[in-house]
């Protein structure tokens, strides 16, 4: 039977096309099988992100802040001490007499009369002096005891301030007895050691600030001969130390 060249293909019946080729890659090398089709997750459980904690952002915002506050009143304190400049008072002994000197059997005995100049270098902070004690030694061996009345100093003003110390027969250090009996021998003078130690309050405005402040008087010579019992400062005025 001779075929008709017009037939067409039955229908139900899909037309044979020929499988569709990848297309080359452009840089002529062939694709790679790990690429050559999507991946696919399946995973029924995507990922999501933890949420933040409310709490841990809280204390890290209230650190922060804290840090910036203690970083804000550090800078405010630095620029304040920078123009006021708070200084410690400056002191002088003035004068420093004995009398009624004896140093006999390992006893002393003798009363210490003093006067010491205060002056407030600070030109914006006055000063308010409170509990005021001055002790008297001898080679670092306390002699004398006393307390001194509270003042004021305001600014760049000065003050006398007069005390006395007495002790009446106290016993000493055999080696203290021979040590002022040596100086005296040597010197026609005995050096002795004056520690003053004071609550001082610093005020400007609003602004107080206290703290324990001691001066130190070192090596005061004060002139004894071997044969009398008073005298009196050797020297003119001397500086303390302030600490």
């Amino acid at each position: 039977m001779q075929q008709d060249p017009n037939s067409r293909p039955a229908t139900g019946y899909p037309y044979p096309y020929p499988p569709q080729q990848p297309a080359p890659p452009s840089n002529g090398y062939p694709p790679n099988p790990a690429t050559a089709y999507p991946y696919q997750n399946h995973n029924p459980h995507p990922y999501h992100a933890p949420h933040p904690n409310p709490r841990a952002i809280l204390f890290r915002r209230l650190f922060t802040a804290f840090t910036v506050f203690l970083l804000i009143l550090g800078l405010i304190l630095f620029i304040f001490f920078l123009v006021v400049r708070p200084q410690l008072p400056t002191v002088h002994i003035t004068s420093l007499s004995v009398s009624n000197f004896t140093v006999s059997d390992n006893r002393l005995a003798g009363n210490w009369d003093l006067r010491l100049q205060f002056r407030n270098p600070n030109s914006k902070m006055s000063l308010r002096y409170e509990a005021v004690t001055c002790d008297l030694r001898y080679d670092r061996v306390s002699l004398a005891e006393t307390r001194l009345q509270p003042f004021d100093l305001g600014t760049k003003e000065q003050a006398p301030v007069n005390g006395t110390l007495s002790v009446a027969g106290t016993y000493v250090d055999g080696r203290l007895v021979d040590s002022i009996g040596k100086e005296r021998g040597s010197k026609g003078s005995v050096e002795f050691d004056l520690r003053v130690v004071s609550l001082v309050s610093f005020r400007y405005g609003v602004y107080r600030r206290r703290r324990y402040v001691t001066v130190y008087c070192d090596d005061v010579a004060v002139g004894v001969a071997g044969n009398s019992s008073s005298g009196n400062m050797v020297g003119s005025i001397k500086r303390c130390k302030p600490y």
